[in-house]
């Protein structure tokens, strides 16, 4: 029986999975030779130069609607901006499998924070299964700490950029419904600006790009590119083809990828604990998401 027109829907899915967990090994990669505000600022710009762009060619309009440019900034402030600083702080102090990991628990926030606001019926077994998940996350940040795998500083900042991302996912969601996604993100970015300007602009100003070598090069397009632009590209053509439900299901690779791509480029490994902790936190995360898809199922069907 072939095969090629069941496995196609899937490609874009398979590569978001790749590039995104490669995404946390190229940053410490690239660290050697640009420090974090340089490649926020640096990464920002040149996903900004794409993404118009590329909505342009696709017949997306860049004009906000009435009444909507405040919120859409505010989450570019947030998603763009707040976000990005705490993701690439804490990825400066922590190691990629451990990164990774902890920001596995976005859905499960996202659950938390969209119950809290009624955008999503609250579930009792849902918020075990949420508790399960930090569970996970917790039995991975202790054992690294006691193990010296990662930074206890840089963990929790990515704990806190977690919770950044998962309120940031709530606040967007009305919007989706007069948006396309890649529109959307391109819409936020200016709203970013006030916090990269900041936090980035003498950094960039004082870095000599000429000492940057082809792999520190290669490593940035695949953060800004590959991983951005495209990897986003990708998520939303695979939501396209094959279902929201299904293309969540193909993030619950993305902590075991990176596992398997650091261990292959850098030699770092999880404690034995920490693949504990892994396992109980994917438990967690497809459990809460399950409930969360049988519950909006139930909610259309009545």
């Amino acid at each position: 029986m072939p095969t090629s027109k069941r496995s196609l829907p899937n490609l874009p899915l398979i590569l978001v999975v790749l590039s995104w967990g490669f995404n946390f090994i190229s940053l410490k990669i690239l660290y050697h030779e640009m420090n974090p505000p340089t490649v926020a600022l640096l990464r920002f710009s040149v996903m900004w130069l794409l993404l118009a762009p590329l909505c342009t060619f696709r017949g997306l309009s860049l004009r906000y609607h009435k009444d909507d440019a405040v919120r859409i900034l505010v989450a570019g402030f947030l998603a763009m901006g707040v976000y990005m600083v705490l993701f690439l702080e804490g990825m400066n102090r922590t190691s990629p499998a451990e990164g990774a990991i902890i920001l596995a628990t976005s859905p499960v926030i996202t659950y938390l924070f969209a119950s809290a606001l009624k955008q999503e019926v609250f579930s009792l077994p849902a918020l075990l299964a949420s508790f399960t998940a930090f569970v996970g996350v917790a039995i991975v940040i202790i054992a690294g700490a006691s193990h010296g795998n990662g930074n206890l500083t840089g963990n929790l900042i990515l704990l806190v950029s977690a919770v950044v991302w998962a309120f940031c996912v709530v606040f967007m969601k009305p919007l989706l419904k007069s948006y396309e996604a890649t529109q959307l993100l391109t819409l936020s970015m200016p709203g970013a600006v006030v916090v990269l300007i900041p936090y980035s602009l003498s950094s960039l100003l004082h870095t000599n790009f000429g000492k940057v070598s082809g792999m520190g090069w290669l490593m940035f397009a695949q953060v800004s590119v590959l991983s951005g632009v495209v990897g986003f590209s990708c998520f939303y053509l695979g939501v396209k083809q094959v279902g929201a439900s299904r293309a969540t299901l193909y993030q619950y690779f993305v902590p075991p990828t990176a596992v398997f791509f650091a261990w292959l480029v850098m030699g770092k490994t999880l404690a034995p604990f920490q693949f504990l902790g892994l396992v109980v936190l994917l438990i967690g995360v497809i459990a809460t998401t399950n409930v969360r898809l049988a519950a909006a199922k139930l909610s259309e069907v009545s």
